[in-house]
């Protein structure tokens, strides 16, 4: 719950709250069984000293692993000529805007109303019970879903269960968070195939999101490239600070070294990634510049997998690459030799990437252009040559080499590199366990006939 914590305490400070605000904090969610939980949406409730509810968050989380929340407020009771002395009603009513992709057949465009009930209201003494509900509005104030979360049966204390008590509980409900992901894909395929819904491509995410989980690839890549960024800002002339942010690693501060370092809080440029895919289009170029402006630039949010709240600062960093090796002459074994010159021969043979209004243009004109720059070893690979460790060094010309490998062999896709890899390694596996069984069975073949000869060797001699 720790991780879940400091979610909460940092959603509530980008909006000018303070968890110290709400003691009592309750959250109803649907609970792990054997490491595995999927809730579309879970319920925190936050309440004041006096135990009224002043606030709810909702996490909302699509099938693609992102996460939203949002802090809900509550609409303004009406203003009475005296102050009342009735308890609280502990009905909970908000509206907010959309700004997170759920369901392909929705936009992220739209709204949310909630009407929510108080489940320990008055005053945290209730009984537990629960009734959401959440509809959703298109852009054109159109109604298009109603969900409604509530409570069948009276609510139990754990506690006071006991031992066979809490057996009944799971096995009547340890089943339904297996379901709820099939279950889903059976009703969006309703949707799909019988209603024949429109179907909205995912968007990635925006910067009050919070991002799917890093693949073991992208993490090396940011791996690297963190320690670039920290490298570039440490020996930068210009004295500045960076707050870098990503979804695999915690918030970490970078500082040039001639700066003095004040509250980080309020002087830090923040560079927060917003989406692992960053990293597998990053390790794509041979110009980081060029990546960032493509991104920066780009009027389509829908695509953009960073946010950066001063831009020109981070262009500048890599603007002017700094001075290093043009060869993998350090650490030059044979085989390091033949993996940096691979990387180098798959970088020259993949075409660079071009922006698509960008080519748009050139098809209108009939203009064809080519990238005169040198696109050998690409500023982050030059600096894994020299700074990283042997074992990073292997991993990140791995995942690079994959990565190109995959955009000239496999439509773009490494994914199918690492599937053919897979299905050869079983057939090694398979190859070896048979050379090895007919090798036994020669062997043993082999003993058994000698035992045989000098068994009938003895019965001559006996005889």
């Amino acid at each position: 719950m720790s991780q879940k914590n400091t979610q909460i305490k940092a959603n509530l400070s980008k909006k000018g709250e303070n968890i110290d605000d709400y003691p009592h904090i309750y959250l109803v969610t649907a609970p792990r069984f054997l490491g595995y939980s999927f809730n579309p949406v879970s319920f925190w409730y936050l309440y004041s000293d006096q135990k009224e509810l002043k606030a709810m968050i909702l996490e909302v989380n699509n099938t693609f692993g992102e996460r939203r929340l949002y802090l809900l407020n509550g609409c303004p009771p009406p203003e009475l000529d005296e102050p009342s002395t009735d308890p609280p009603t502990g009905k909970f009513k908000d509206t907010w805007s959309k700004d997170f992709h759920v369901s392909p057949f929705n936009s992220r465009k739209g709204s949310y109303a909630l009407n929510a009930l108080d489940p320990v209201s008055p005053y945290l003494s209730g009984t537990g019970k629960i009734d959401n509900t959440i509809a959703l509005s298109s852009s054109k104030a159109h109604a298009k879903l109603v969900a409604r979360v509530f409570s069948t049966e009276p609510s139990s204390d754990p506690a006071t269960l006991g031992y066979w008590g809490q057996l009944r509980f799971i096995a009547r409900w340890w089943w339904v968070g297996f379901v709820t992901f099939p279950r889903i894909v059976r009703e969006a395929g309703k949707l799909f195939f019988r209603r024949k819904l429109h179907v909205w491509y995912r968007p990635e995410v925006l910067k009050d999101s919070i991002g799917r989980a890093a693949t073991n690839d992208e993490i090396i890549i940011e791996s690297s490239f963190r320690s670039l960024l920290k490298h570039l800002v440490a020996t930068s002339t210009v004295e500045q600070s960076l707050k870098y942010i990503s979804s695999s690693s915690a918030a970490e501060y970078f500082h040039s070294l001639s700066k003095d370092r004040p509250n980080p809080q309020t002087t830090a440029v923040e560079f927060k990634i917003t989406s692992p895919l960053f990293f597998t289009r990053l390790a794509r170029y041979s110009h980081i510049s060029e990546f960032l402006s493509n991104e920066i630039l780009t009027d389509d949010d829908k695509d953009r997998t960073f946010y950066i709240s001063y831009p020109q600062i981070l262009l500048q960093l890599f603007e002017h690459p700094t001075t290093l090796p043009q060869s993998p002459a350090k650490r030059s074994s044979t085989i390091n030799r033949m993996r940096w010159n691979f990387l180098h021969w798959l970088r020259n043979r993949k075409p660079q990437a071009v922006p698509f209004e960008q080519q748009q243009q050139h098809q209108q004109r009939d203009v064809k252009t080519s990238d005169i720059r040198h696109s050998g070893y690409s500023q982050l690979d030059h600096f894994v040559m020299v700074h990283e460790s042997q074992s990073q060094m292997v991993a990140y010309t791995n995942v690079v080499m994959k990565f190109l490998l995959g955009d000239i062999i496999a439509f773009g896709y490494p994914e199918i590199l690492d599937a053919v890899f897979f299905i050869f390694k079983l057939l090694v596996t398979y190859l070896f366990v048979v050379a090895v069984r007919d090798c036994w069975a020669e062997v043993l073949g082999d003993v058994w006939t000698i035992t045989k000869v000098c068994q009938q060797g003895q019965n001559d001699c006996l005889l």
